[in-house]
């Protein structure tokens, strides 16, 4: 019975009901104080006056009727507000105006916040923005002066919750602490060697490659010996994509060298956060097609990588948005790619040169074009590309793999 943007009851004079063609019901007063002709619901543009709009005759019919609740009454059930609706579970309407009142006007602005959230989620804001959207709960403690609230909240496809932790990221200024895992502790090893050092190299295929179900006490091992590590090596992320994310998460802030194989969209966003990657090899798979995630520029910080080997299949734009932006620290790069024929990206490619000049690729002093089995090349073929190559990138080496016999170098 009242307006959701300004939280006045409707009326037949001022705030009377308007329906804008997307189905939503705004009072004439609101829709009046808009600049634009659109619904401040949902953005449906209109193009008639405001007062031109069809009035909602059934809200009105309900204005004229007798028993409507006053103000003062439970919604819920019309008890007085002076009195509690005891052993009802009702809200009393004085505290639920008290609470839109403190909301008033929010609603009006979230739209706008909401666009530029994903882009205020910076380097580290990052990677804590995909460890909470990526868990199965997480416990919150709030404190507000005196008060302190306590609960979990559990990772849903509630578009709401999604948000919460998006907003907690990017603006909470979270800091990092270690979390014991739970269980009885574990009997003492006695004083540690004086040579024992933590682990900075890890190759993880095996254990990466199994479902979730699967060795789950070794990969809790591997999470746990993560931070620290500066060579992570062949780690499979369709497998079990969650826990393979958190290894990525938890070996972020200091891995340097990495090979990756068939990352969905949240591990690229954790790939491209890594403040001191270098190195970095790629294998994509066709599942990215769906989504072709397109990477923004390198958060402040970030060293940007020296040497890249993208293989298999990833997605053009995100080849073409990974590329450039490394463009002023990439030196080397390997890319599987076909030369022209009629098979789609990267299997044939007609216009290489086109998307390496346009990824900006000012660092760059070696390219090595590797072809495989079903991907088109021939002599000619291949002679030419590189030549068109050649003439967008001056200063590089440009070179085939089966041609000039290269050897290939690894993460």
């Amino acid at each position: 019975m009242e307006c959701d943007i300004c939280l006045e009851d409707y009326n037949e004079v001022e705030h009377v009901p308007k329906m804008v063609p997307c189905g939503h019901t705004v009072c004439l007063r609101c829709l009046e104080q808009s600049d634009r002709k659109e619904c401040p619901t949902c953005r449906w543009e209109f193009e008639v006056a405001p007062d031109a709009l069809r009035n909602n005759f059934a809200l009105l019919r309900l204005i004229e009727r007798p028993d409507r609740p006053s103000r003062g009454w439970c919604s819920d059930c019309r008890a007085s507000a002076a009195a509690r609706c005891w052993g009802e579970d009702h809200d009393v309407l004085p505290e639920r105006r008290a609470l839109r009142r403190h909301l008033q006007g929010a609603l009006q602005q979230a739209p706008g916040q909401l666009k530029v959230l994903q882009d205020q989620c910076q380097g580290e804001q990052v990677v804590q923005a995909l460890t909470l959207l990526t868990a199965e709960s997480c416990s919150l403690t709030l404190k507000a002066g005196s008060h302190e609230l306590t609960g979990n909240v559990g990772n849903t496809e509630d578009p709401l919750t999604q948000l919460m932790w998006m907003l907690v990221a990017a603006k909470a200024g979270l800091t990092k602490s270690r979390v014991e895992s739970r269980g009885p502790p574990p009997a003492d090893p006695g004083p540690a060697p004086p040579e024992a050092r933590p682990v900075r190299e890890m190759n993880v295929c095996d254990v990466s490659a199994t479902d979730p179900n699967a060795q789950q006490q070794d990969k809790a091992a591997l999470l746990s010996a993560a931070p620290g590590v500066t060579k992570l090596a062949s780690i499979h992320c369709h497998a079990d994509p969650a826990w393979s994310l958190q290894l990525l998460v938890f070996a972020a802030p200091t891995l340097e060298r990495l090979r990756v194989l068939n990352p969905r969209e949240a591990h690229l966003r954790a790939v491209h956060a890594m403040p001191r990657l270098r190195r970095l090899d790629m294998d994509g798979d066709a599942a990215l097609d769906a989504q072709t995630p397109e990477l923004p520029s390198l958060p402040p910080g970030h060293a940007g990588l020296q040497w890249l080997r993208v293989s298999c299949h990833l997605p053009r734009a995100t080849t073409q948005s990974l590329l450039r932006a490394h463009s002023s620290t990439l030196e080397e790069l390997e890319l599987q790619v076909g030369t022209a024929g009629s098979y789609g990206w990267p299997r044939n490619c007609s216009d290489l040169h086109s998307l390496l000049q346009q990824s900006g690729l000012r660092a760059l002093r070696r390219l090595v074009l590797r072809r495989l089995p079903g991907y088109r090349h021939g002599a000619a073929d291949c002679s030419e590309q590189r030549a068109e190559v050649r003439r967008v990138l001056p200063g590089a080496e440009v070179l085939c793999r089966t041609c000039d016999k290269v050897k290939l170098d690894s993460v």
